[in-house]
């Protein structure tokens, strides 16, 4: 929550300059007059913004990162169905851990946290130096040079155990390559993609293939005369 008091020649400037500074509107904010002026002596109001869905958000991030003794600051802006929460600051770093571990711990707990007693999911993100972003570009990368392995030696290619979002980014960068298939195997938290080439369709004899009214044939052997 945020609390401001603007002073000015009546209340209703200062209240216009508080909503103007804080960005907001009078739904926004509780207003209280401190002071209606008078006499040569200028209008107090003091602004309080609402406690909102928003500061939930920020309340619960911040708090486990002020129990880590991270100095950082945050920002939070609406996404479909919840929130993205991003960590700034140049202790950020140490909020993602190895490969985003502890970036993925604060987002789960989060996650918990807030959509206990909730009807309607709420969906948190946690980002921190745009790790989320750079980090799905390294996994499509990945996997694309681990398709080509996979194609050109012609062996199924294990890659290293992912948790769930690392997983689907790899399903869905290759769902589109008709040379491989992907499948997940294994227990969490050690289920990891494999990476199988897709055999070369069979072809017998000649390997001429026509169409015959329709039906797809092929020939056999040399023709005979007769």
């Amino acid at each position: 929550m945020i609390v401001i008091e603007k002073r000015a020649d009546s209340v209703e400037e200062a209240k216009q300059q508080g909503l103007l500074q804080l960005g907001m509107d009078e739904s926004q904010v509780d207003i209280e007059v401190v002071s209606e002026g008078g006499d040569g002596e200028s209008a107090v109001v003091r602004l309080s913004t609402r406690w909102s869905e928003e500061d939930d958000v920020l309340d619960f991030v911040c708090g486990l990162l002020d129990r880590m003794d991270v100095d950082c600051s945050l920002d939070i802006e609406s996404i479909e169905s919840g929130y993205r929460v991003t960590i700034n600051g140049e202790e950020s770093n140490y909020a993602i851990g190895h490969r985003g571990e502890v970036l993925d711990a604060i987002q789960y707990l989060a996650q918990i946290v807030l959509n206990r007693d909730k009807e309607n999911y709420l969906k948190i993100t946690v980002d921190a130096e745009n790790y989320r972003s750079r980090r799905e570009k390294m996994l499509r990368d990945m996997a694309k040079k681990f398709a080509d392995k996979a194609v050109r030696d012609r062996v199924n290619v294990e890659l290293e155990p992912m948790n769930p979002h690392d997983r689907k980014v790899v399903h869905e960068a290759l769902s589109e390559d008709e040379r491989v298939t992907t499948f997940s195997t294994g227990v969490e938290p050690n289920r990891y993609v494999t990476i199988e080439p897709k055999l070369p369709e069979k072809v017998y004899g000649t390997q001429t293939a026509f169409r015959k009214h329709g039906i797809k044939t092929r020939s056999f052997g040399k023709k005979r005369g007769f």
